[in-house]
């Protein structure tokens, strides 16, 4: 039984991965604006749980659209 499409892995090109490697810097130095700029709070935890979804969803973006990606 074969693997529906968005469920599947898909192995980034070497495109791709150039892409979500700068999704996650980028993601990354945003997380330690946060941390830097906001205090303790709910708010705080609230704001990096959101971005960690934003960067799933991103990098989803990238290998499932990736022409080039191999889906296994």
């Amino acid at each position: 039984m074969p693997i529906d499409k968005p469920f599947a892995y898909h192995k980034p090109s070497d495109g791709g991965l150039a892409a979500i490697n700068e999704l996650r810097e980028q993601f990354s130095a945003l997380a330690a604006t946060i941390e830097r700029v906001c205090p303790p709070s709910r708010q705080k935890s609230v704001a990096v749980t959101e971005l960690e979804t934003a960067a799933m969803w991103a990098i989803k973006a990238v290998v499932f659209n990736d022409k080039d990606s191999i889906v296994e």
